[in-house]
């Protein structure tokens, strides 16, 4: 009983969502006098323990840079770190003194949502990276950091977006930019049913956001523009009454407003799997004698959609397409004795469970046999297919990744070649 009782509570420590303030980057904290070179590190906890290291987005909340007699202010920040439990923050100011750079910060372990993070960034030119999800629909830009030596504009836009990369434009006047910090949100398309811009060139108070259960309410930003370069102040403060939130963009004392485009996102927790394994809904078995067997291998597998055959010991991870939502494969095995037997497993029901959740199937070489044929037919999703298919000298295997809020490996196809 006490070992459940700790398991219980051990459960209920795992969370997989987190956001808060961080406000210590500011001249009000002993110690913070960030200039000429100044770094400072600082370890922000979660408010408790994540089951998988998490996304981190950040977003600075309140900026606050006044020069006195010259006008280049930086403020670097980099992610040196993210674990279970915490993540580690670090904070340059290379030349002139900068007040403060308070930021929110939101962690994430969700599967679905990818960060890039790039802490440094080329001013001029556009940069592509590479994704790890095939099914990301959209991407998000949001300034991290930023330095200048004049009035300044930075404008963030996705160019391009497709199943292996993302594009990142700047459309700057870079003339007086120093330095550019920048996060790319990638998700899929039901994690943030909700993505709004407001664009302003005054303070407001935005209208009330009504939030659902399991939904969070974010706020990043892709532009921002000053006339002024001798003074930069602009903040953005959050009320959040549940189940509505709404938030005030303003600047202080007497500074110029920085015109700007804040994106409103809400983020849905999820509660069902939405992308599914392909399911086997027809399977034909053909056991014959096989006249040309000598010339054909042991084994073979072919999947007539992309139009490869398998003979060979390894294995090759592919992406199916979108258009894909038919899969027609055939195994083809070729009995050397009387004593063995083919042992296939089928995925037949994702909603199913025990006995009826595969197509479980036994086949037998025996007197004139010489040849066992298994003909399967998939449906799919209209959605990218992750599947690995790995080639042993005893078996054929089929995996598909799906990434949902976790990710799982499901067997579509498990083809056994066995002794009876």
């Amino acid at each position: 009983m006490i070992l459940k009782l700790l398991l219980f509570q051990i459960t209920l420590g795992i969370i997989t969502y987190d956001s808060s303030e961080y406000r210590a980057f500011e001249y009000q904290t002993s110690g913070f006098v960030c200039q000429n070179g100044f770094t400072q590190t600082a370890t922000i906890l979660f408010s408790d323990t994540f089951a998988n290291i998490p996304q981190l987005i950040i977003f600075p909340f309140s900026q606050d840079y006044t020069s006195v007699g010259s006008n280049q202010l930086i403020i670097m920040l980099e992610i040196l770190g993210i674990t279970l439990t915490d993540f580690t923050l670090k904070i340059t100011c290379p030349s002139n003194k900068v007040n403060s750079h308070r930021i929110y910060w939101y962690a994430i372990d969700d599967a679905r949502i990818e960060v890039i993070t790039e802490a440094n960034a080329n001013l001029i030119a556009s940069k592509q990276y590479p994704i790890q999800n095939p099914n990301t629909k959209k991407a998000i830009a949001s300034i991290m950091s930023l330095g200048y030596n004049g009035s300044f504009k930075i404008d963030l836009s996705i160019i391009a977006l497709t199943s292996t990369q993302v594009t990142l434009g700047i459309n700057s006047d870079i003339s007086n930019l120093i330095h550019l910090g920048y996060q790319i949100i990638l998700t899929t398309e039901e994690v943030f049913p909700y993505i709004n811009e407001r664009a302003a060139t005054s303070g407001y108070t935005s209208e009330l956001f009504t939030l659902d259960p399991n939904n969070y309410f974010m706020t990043t930003y892709k532009r921002i523009q000053t006339n002024n370069g001798n003074s930069f102040r602009f903040q953005l403060d959050k009320t959040q009454i549940l189940p509505t939130v709404s938030y005030q963009s303003s600047t202080w004392s007497s500074s110029s407003y920085p015109s700007n485009t804040i994106t409103r996102l809400i983020y849905k927790s999820p509660q069902d799997q939405f992308f599914l394994a392909m399911e086997c809904f027809t399977v034909r078995i053909s056991k014959l004698f096989d006249k040309q067997s000598d010339l054909k291998p042991a084994f073979e597998m072919k999947i007539f959609e992309i139009n490869k055959v398998y003979n060979s010991v390894g294995s090759e991870s592919i992406i199916l397409n979108e258009s894909t939502q038919l899969l027609n494969i055939h195994v083809y095995y070729k009995c050397p004795s009387n004593n063995k037997k083919v042992h296939s497993q089928l995925n037949k029901c994702n909603s199913c469970s025990g006995t009826n959740k595969i197509y479980n199937l036994n086949h037998y070489c025996h007197g004139s046999i010489n040849s066992i044929n298994i003909y399967a037919q998939y449906n799919a999703q209209a959605n990218y297919k992750e599947i690995l298919i790995t080639i042993t000298s005893n078996s054929i295997l089929i995996v598909q990744k799906l990434r949902n809020k976790i990710i799982t490996n499901q067997n579509i196809l498990k083809v056994d070649f066995l002794d009876q």
